[in-house]
């Protein structure tokens, strides 16, 4: 790997991880750390009602990483001198992206027949990253 592409990657990573903190700063939104610690979500639900603009501070902050990583692709892929290679990334964040919206349908559906939430920006980063990871590999060894 380039030592661009090696930026970018732990710039992802980075976000990956921005993106799960990010879902545990939410109280009502369930999460693993949840159901094995119950005293956690009571304590976090302490606080009386919050103001309608601190909802939407908390409701944005969820929103922050994927923005960044399309951020970061983006100046990848402004960076990245290989036209091949920008070909195939593009190509990879697309299938990535189509992986993610399918997955957030499926849940959607799932979530209004069982009527029981789920983190679900943590699900949209994880199968765009692992969308985009997976088909860039398989694009990269078809075209060998």
């Amino acid at each position: 790997m380039t030592p661009l592409q090696r930026r970018s990657m732990v710039s992802m990573g980075c976000i990956l991880l921005l993106t799960v903190i990010t879902n545990f700063v939410i109280p009502k939104v369930p999460n693993p750390l949840m159901d094995l610690f119950p005293g956690l979500q009571q304590f976090l639900l302490v606080q009386t009602q919050t103001a309608g603009w601190v909802a939407v501070l908390i409701a944005s902050v969820s929103v922050v990483p994927l923005l960044l990583a399309i951020w970061v692709m983006g100046c990848y892929l402004a960076a990245e001198p290989d036209e091949f290679v920008r070909m195939l990334v593009t190509r990879a964040l697309l299938w990535g992206f189509a992986l993610a919206m399918v997955g957030n349908a499926f849940v959607n559906a799932l979530m209004n027949v069982y009527n029981h939430p789920f983190p679900l920006t943590i699900l949209d980063a994880d199968l765009f990253f692992f969308g985009s990871a997976v088909s860039f590999r398989l694009m990269q060894w078809i075209y060998r």
